[in-house]
């Protein structure tokens, strides 16, 4: 029988020598599309047709990666345990969401005044204050105003997460983890430093118990301080949004004065991107809740330090 369908659906059958009459279509009536036939060809077996209230299987079990011939002189190193994973992880998520990124610049010269006025007696408490700390805090008190930014997709329907758990990616020598802050919206900012501090150096000496890097709700990566201007980071599957951190640093600005007339300052700036998942988070929503962050960070409440 044949099915309906574009020319570039037949095209795209006639290059991989499909059959397109042995796919079942599920565009308007059973027209085969692009996405039938593409997911036919990536997985060897028909999209799936029927819609359902259950949750749509996440695809699973090890990744297939493309094998490429070394060259003589190359040197072959097989993935470590921690690297497989985390090429699988990455390969899914951008398999399973729809990724978009929003970009902001934050002036954080607030931050820094607070930052310089108080890191001393931090450390008398044994507690590095970071700018990360205050990244994580602002996010924490707007992920409970911005709920869809804290939730979960399972099939057709979205888990609204009851609590505020923030993921801290951590770079290390043998690979990347993300241990978890708990209950980040009710912590202070010190209790953030501390936790903050304490993850970090527990992922570095190898020392995280199982349950410290999982029931993450929301993830925040901080490439910058390797230098990174801003970048488009993956979502840490099954959450729908991860807050990438660009690098701090002094910058100049055209700022207005009181009296409405502009002059260049030199202001401690940096970028802040945020990848989204299409499906459930619009584009408004992402920019209402960073730029609610934004607005803390550059004013931030001295009577929060």
């Amino acid at each position: 029988m044949r099915r309906r369908s574009t020319p570039l659906v037949r095209k795209i059958a006639a290059d991989h020598r499909v059959d397109i009459s042995a796919i079942p279509g599920t565009g308007f009536a059973g027209r085969v599309t692009k996405q039938d036939i593409l997911g036919f060809i990536e997985r060897g077996a028909p999209a799936p047709v029927v819609v359902s209230r259950l949750p749509s299987p996440v695809p699973s079990g090890p990744v297939a990666h493309p094998a490429v011939e070394p060259w003589p002189g190359d040197r072959v190193e097989p993935f470590s345990k921690i690297r497989k994973i985390t090429a699988d992880h990455m390969i899914m998520s951008r398999r399973t969401s729809a990724h978009v990124t929003s970009f902001f610049e934050v002036d954080y010269t607030r931050v820094a005044e607070l930052r310089r006025k108080h890191k001393a007696s931090y450390a008398e408490r044994g507690v590095n204050l970071t700018y990360l700390a205050f990244i994580a805090k602002a996010c924490a008190e707007n992920l409970r105003r911005h709920p869809v930014v804290n939730a979960a997709v399972s099939g057709d329907t979205i888990i609204y997460r009851g609590d505020v758990n923030i993921g801290i990616a951590v770079a290390l020598e043998w690979g990347l983890i993300v241990p978890v802050v708990k209950h980040a919206d009710e912590l202070s900012l010190i209790g953030i430093a501390r936790a903050i501090n304490d993850l970090g150096e527990r992922a570095r000496t190898k020392k995280l118990l199982p349950d410290e890097i999982q029931r993450g709700t929301f993830t925040i990566t901080n490439p910058g301080v390797f230098g990174s201007y801003a970048g488009a980071p993956i979502i840490n599957q099954p959450q729908v949004a991860i807050l990438g951190v660009g690098t701090i640093e002094k910058r100049p600005k055209v700022v207005t004065l009181p009296d409405g007339t502009d002059t260049i300052a030199i202001r401690t700036l940096g970028m802040v991107s945020m990848s989204y998942d299409h499906r459930i988070v619009d584009g408004a929503d992402a920019d209402r809740f960073l730029a609610d962050v934004k607005r803390m960070l550059e004013d931030f409440p001295e009577g929060a330090i």
